[in-house]
């Protein structure tokens, strides 16, 4: 079984196993030719972490060597790189002859993802700040893009305006780099994050985080910056408790 998210409120539902046909490739696709998108076993693996990440695969969804290779229009070699590369990560579990699916919600590499993005947004926070000049009128555009989309409940788009506003504060510290290791990191948190979704788009809280964020780059203002950093960082263990009790399936014990 794979679950999907409900457009609107972004809560997981159960749905066949054959939903990988419903999914499109985030990248390129099937039969774009691999000189145009790297590796074929980088673009297997990308396309597995985004489907997890995001709950398209939930947790302890069973894995089929032949099913992601249809899914994704190559073979089976590939298919297995990224396998054992997700493995290495414990993103997904292998039994060798037996099954592979997809791994549990560690709490473990939640907690250490919320620690790793607190300290180096804080960080980033504060080089953006001692910069001589600081623009913050990009992030503020994606603030508001982000309250719109919190307005009207459209999950995805949250979700996508969130990781964006974030990745802002480490473009303004010159620090562009550290936000696709942050973001290799987290993808337990970000699932946790994808599970809350329905609830963070009725909390308005969230959204009063991220213009705090702003306001406090716009005024230089550290204390405030890195309080509203560190409230916003460990929101999502807040209900956490919450989560495992719905979906006890989904986390590892």
């Amino acid at each position: 079984m794979t679950a999907l998210l409900d457009a609107g409120r972004g809560v997981p539902k159960q749905v066949g196993a054959r939903a990988l046909d419903a999914l499109e490739p985030i990248g390129s696709g099937p039969g774009c030719p691999p000189t145009a998108r790297g590796r074929i076993s980088d673009y297997v693996y990308d396309e597995l972490c985004e489907a997890i990440r995001s709950l398209h695969l939930q947790p302890r969804a069973p894995l089929s060597h032949a099913a992601i290779a249809m899914w994704l229009g190559v073979s089976r070699a590939p298919v297995q790189e990224a396998f054992t590369r997700l493995a290495d990560q414990r993103l997904i579990t292998i039994v060798p002859r037996v099954r592979s699916q997809v791994a549990p919600i560690s709490m473990t590499d939640v907690r250490d993802a919320v620690f790793v993005r607190n300290s180096l947004e804080t960080e980033a926070f504060r080089r953006a700040i001692a910069a001589c000049h600081v623009d913050v009128s990009e992030l503020q555009s994606v603030v508001d893009l982000n309250r719109a989309a919190f307005d009207r409940r459209d999950a995805h788009a949250f979700f996508e305006t969130d990781e964006l506003l974030h990745r802002l504060v480490f473009d303004l510290a010159g620090l562009s780099h550290l936000w696709g290791f942050v973001r290799g990191m987290k993808i337990n948190l970000d699932r946790l994050r994808h599970l809350s979704l329905g609830v963070a788009v009725d909390d308005p809280a969230l959204c009063i985080e991220h213009q705090a964020i702003a306001d406090a780059l716009a005024n230089r203002d550290e204390d405030a910056g890195i309080a509203a950093i560190h409230v916003h960082s460990h929101r999502a263990l807040a209900d956490c408790a919450r989560f495992r009790t719905s979906f006890p399936d989904y986390f590892a014990p």
